[in-house]
């Protein structure tokens, strides 16, 4: 693992503009990364409708219709699998990126 290491007589002026590039970085990399995990959702509503918009149009009105009948511990419990699936998705992509995370956070730029 590397070390980002900061020289001493670099002014705050530089250290707070390399902290403020590297939070956009890896702002950005959470970004696409939760993009990732929403495609994948979605990729998965149009599996179930056998990859077309009107078969997954017709499973998510079934699931919108059967979704407002249930009681709310039945839709809690929709609640939990949708969210954890997403998570899953979310932490696969960023174990698959990881190295790009890295390079993110200790990337260092060059101010010419």
């Amino acid at each position: 693992m590397r070390t980002l290491h900061l020289q001493r007589d670099v002014p705050l002026k530089t250290t707070g503009q390399a902290f403020l590039a590297a939070s956009l970085r890896v702002s950005g990399w959470l970004l696409v990364n939760a993009m990732i995990a929403l495609g994948v959702l979605a990729l998965a509503v149009l599996a179930i409708g056998s990859f077309s918009i009107e078969g997954a149009m017709h499973h998510l009105a079934n699931l919108a219709s059967r979704y407002i009948v249930a009681g709310p511990d039945r839709q809690h419990q929709f609640d939990l699998i949708l969210l954890w699936s997403a998570a899953l998705v979310f932490v696969a992509a960023g174990i698959f990126r990881r190295h790009s995370l890295m390079r993110a956070l200790f990337e260092e730029t060059s101010h010419d």
